[in-house]
């Protein structure tokens, strides 16, 4: 796995700009850690600062080209892991995505136009659906996350994200200014393409 310095520019990956706080909120390290990885990481030009914003460099990602096949060696030879992705991309994923689609669009006179969410019982659908297909995701991705605890934390952040969108909260369904569940599944998706050593989908 992934030391503390590692995991903080691997976060970059995932936030591609983002405070000390914010990376430590997705990689789950204190911030103190999060902040030294930081600093050497700037001082070795993998990392850039700007406004107390910060942002991984070429260099930093050749760290990481580096780092991952070593890192994950066991975890890309497990069968169960290969099999726990084919299910994620063939299934959960492209439905998340599609959900995502329905959210932000609606279908009237047989063409598509923004959803200006008047209607209620249309996005509390979508949203309802979403919270089966994050429950079918916990057990698609078990294997990764017997693997990785950050697997558990990102299906956790989800989890809030849907959470406050049944509450009425609808910025948390796609919003890019929040831990929306599509902001949040995102991340987990690269973050487990990364240990996997897979391409995104196009």
């Amino acid at each position: 796995m992934l030391d503390p310095y590692e995991l903080t520019v691997h976060t970059l990956t995932l936030r591609q700009l983002g405070s000390a706080e914010q990376l430590a909120e997705i990689n789950a390290l204190p911030i103190g850690d999060v902040e030294d990885a930081l600093e050497k990481a700037v001082a070795d030009g993998a990392v850039m600062a700007a406004r107390g914003n910060y942002m991984i460099t070429p260099a930093g990602r050749a760290v990481l080209d580096g780092v991952y096949p070593r890192a994950f060696a066991d975890l890309r030879s497990d069968p169960a892991i290969t099999e726990a992705m084919d299910s994620f991309e063939t299934g959960v994923n492209k439905q998340v995505l599609a959900l995502t689609t329905d959210w932000q669009t609606v279908e009237v006179d047989g063409t598509r136009v923004s959803n200006d969410h008047a209607d209620a019982d249309y996005d509390n659908k979508i949203i309802a659906k979403l919270g089966r297909v994050h429950e079918k995701t916990q057990k698609v991705l078990r294997p990764l996350a017997h693997r990785d605890p950050l697997v558990d934390r990102f299906l956790d952040r989800i989890g809030a994200a849907l959470i406050r969108a049944e509450g009425g909260e609808s910025d948390y369904v796609s919003g890019v200014r929040v831990d929306s569940v599509h902001t949040v599944w995102f991340q987990m998706h690269e973050h487990i393409l990364r240990l996997t050593g897979r391409e995104r989908p196009e």
